[in-house]
């Protein structure tokens, strides 16, 4: 009997030990497969880029040629050979006109204008285009501005309801000694002279070392350029010079998600700024964010709801928690946020367009369409800051060098809105694709022309969606630059 049990025992160690080493090996194979899959990620990603440069590099080849460089984002750069650049080339080439064409795609995934417009001259002089076409804007962060309240001669930062930024214009620089801002000055001095546009604001600085204020506004000019590690120095900078300063943890934290996705230390920032002012509305949404993005919805709710509980009048707290809805997938709660949002404003694009997509999802099309033209009005009221400031500095590089400059229009929506940017549209072409996409839309055509609704009235081309396109904006060029 005692030899029974101690093999029983004996017996049961055995299996225990088996079925521990085949946790360890299951645990093993799923941590061998996730790193499989971020290798073949990363190296996905490189052929693509490796692949879009060797075309790139034999369109150069093509002596002789007009040559045409196309900038944009995702809606630019995928589907290689169906890519709307690849599909232009080959139809302008059948026009026979006795002109060969070379087109050149430098989209970029997840460009926004801040990025494309600093990357501009480089592109300019490595592929000496006669023509540029830009399909841009879509990606760009930033606060949406009533054209009323943009100067004509300069580009203000003043937003009529955007209490942030009254705060921030408004924020008093507490005193700092002279002496150690002037030492912590010198030693940052390169950083500061690194853009020639706000070489009057680094000067003031330079004179007057402890206003970290102004090392806000220029952090945050290099932050909304795409430069977040010069922007990452100079809110530093604004640290040192008084670590009190609630407005450098964000911007600084802010850096952090956008450039390197550092979650964790944007988070130790943020709380940082809390500690110092528990009612900042804008940490708040922030850090709500900073949880949303990682999948925490129901902290990044609880974060935002103290946020309106502070400025219950921000119309943006109450947009980013529809959007927050929106990911839980609770569409009636979405609904009621994004409501709130027009009725506080009035004027709010984004919050027509997420509607008309909510109502698109429960199959009510005339909502939609409803919500979606609300939008495309909005728009000819209001502008992205950032989409504004970054297309006329565009335009003026290319302009200055003499080249055409076309500027496409996004599937669905407006051209006046685009059209708006500018006051001086003298040599400029404008592609028009609204009329022409929500004609195959109407048509019951959707997913055949887009493959997905990521910007909630339109999303990424298909083949077919970018063959439309290219031919759209291979007429237009041919009318107005060869008259054919």
């Amino acid at each position: 009997m005692l030899r029974f049990l101690a093999g029983l025992r004996k017996s049961e160690s055995m299996t225990k030990k088996l079925i521990k080493q085949k946790l360890i090996l299951i645990i093993f194979g799923l941590f061998l497969c996730v790193i499989l899959l971020e290798i073949v990620l990363r190296i996905g990603g490189f052929m693509f880029l490796s692949l879009q440069e060797y075309r790139n590099r034999m369109s150069l080849k093509k002596k002789g040629s007009y040559r045409i460089l196309c900038l944009g984002e995702s809606t630019t750069a995928l589907l290689g050979k169906n890519s709307y650049p690849s599909l232009l080339e080959e139809i302008l080439n059948q026009q026979n006109i006795g002109i060969k064409f070379s087109v050149i795609n430098k989209g970029i995934c997840g460009a926004n204008t801040g990025s494309i417009a600093l990357h501009l001259e480089d592109n300019l002089n490595k592929y000496t285009p006669d023509m540029v076409i830009t399909m841009i804007g879509i990606n760009d962060g930033g606060l949406i501005v009533n054209y009323k309240k943009i100067s004509d001669k300069k580009i203000t930062f003043y937003f009529e309801k955007f209490r942030i930024y009254k705060l921030i214009k408004l924020f008093k620089a507490h005193a700092a000694s002279k002496n150690n801002a002037r030492e912590i000055y010198e030693s940052k001095k390169n950083v500061l002279s690194r853009e020639n546009n706000w070489e009057k604001l680094a000067k003031n600085i330079e004179k007057n070392p402890e206003n970290y204020q102004e090392c806000i506004e220029l952090g945050e000019y290099f932050f909304y350029q795409g430069k977040y590690t010069t922007a990452e120095e100079i809110f530093k900078m604004a640290i040192e010079i008084n670590s009190e300063n609630e407005w450098a943890y964000l911007r600084l934290a802010m850096c952090l998600v956008g450039d390197r996705e550092d979650y964790a230390r944007a988070e130790e920032l943020l709380k940082k700024a809390m500690e110092i002012n528990p009612e900042n509305e804008f940490t708040h949404l922030l850090l709500g964010s900073c949880w949303a993005d990682q999948g925490e919805y129901d902290r990044a709710e609880k974060v935002v709801k103290k946020a309106i509980k502070i400025c219950p009048d921000n119309e943006l707290l109450y947009f980013d928690l529809g959007k927050l809805f929106l990911k839980k997938k609770e569409y009636l709660r979405a609904e009621k946020m994004f409501n709130k949002v027009i009725r506080l404003t009035g004027r709010r694009d984004e919050a027509c367009i997420e509607l008309g997509a909510i109502y698109k999802k429960q199959g009510k099309h005339g909502l939609a369409k409803e919500y979606f033209q609300k939008a495309n009005n909005l728009r000819l009221e209001n502008v992205n800051i950032n989409t504004f400031y970054n297309y006329r500095r565009l335009k003026e590089i290319i302009f200055k060098r003499g080249i055409k400059l076309v500027c496409v229009q996004y599937p669905m929506r407006s051209i006046k809105s685009l059209k708006k940017i500018f006051d001086d549209k003298k040599g400029m072409i404008f592609v028009d694709n609204e009329e022409i996409f929500k004609k195959v839309v109407m048509q019951g055509s959707y997913e055949k022309y887009f493959s997905d609704s990521f910007a909630s009235d339109f999303g990424h081309c298909t083949s077919r969606g970018n063959k439309l396109l290219a031919q759209n904006i291979a007429n237009a060029i041919m009318k107005d630059i060869f008259n054919e």
